[in-house]
């Protein structure tokens, strides 16, 4: 009975913190605290610092412009056949405003989508390992991007958070609606 009366009380209380404006401000801090849980939760389940991304670009697209900018631009410069391209995790891309799901790890291999920050600091890129070069870099490519345009020759291992193991749609447009607004581009 004492505990019973001791959750209405709670109850209570709490009906009482998130009535009127102050209820607002209330779960906005409170939804802020349980997202941030979340990510930590995440980053140590995943061993990783970054374990979700908002996708903000267009760079791994998939459409009309994938037989050239993915299939034969790979063919021509990487050496790769269609059927050893389609083998690769990830292989229909993603959209903009979708939320990868980011694992940690060291051993990457080509075809994998990795999310990397670049040594100037900016917005973390998700790109495909299209080589891993001698020294042990990774050269990359959005799949959707022609050409040199969104290709990194070398991309030092410390510099990737993890690779895509899952894509959640449509779930990060919130953050592609504040980089638009503040004029933030991947």
């Amino acid at each position: 009975m004492k505990v019973t009366a001791g959750l209405r009380r709670i109850k209570r209380k709490f009906d009482e913190i998130t009535e009127g404006p102050l209820g607002y401000v209330v779960y906005a801090i409170l939804g802020i605290f349980i997202a941030y849980m979340v990510n930590i939760s995440l980053a140590f389940a995943l061993s990783t610092d970054l374990p979700v991304v908002a996708v903000v670009s267009d760079s791994m697209t998939h459409d009309a412009y994938m037989e050239i900018n993915h299939y034969q631009w790979l063919e021509t410069n990487m050496g790769y056949n269609r059927s050893y391209i389609d083998s690769w995790p990830i292989k229909d891309g993603f959209l903009r405003g979708d939320l990868p799901i980011i694992e940690g790890g060291v051993d990457y291999k080509v075809g994998d989508v990795i999310v990397y920050s670049t040594p100037d600091g900016g917005v973390p890129i998700i790109h495909r390992i299209i080589k891993i070069n001698p020294d042990g870099t990774y050269m990359s490519k959005g799949d959707h991007n022609s050409g040199l345009l969104g290709f990194e020759y070398k991309i030092s291992p410390s510099q990737v958070h993890g690779k895509v193991i899952f894509i959640i749609p449509k779930l990060g447009y919130f953050k592609v609606i504040i980089t638009d607004i503040l004029g933030v581009r991947q």
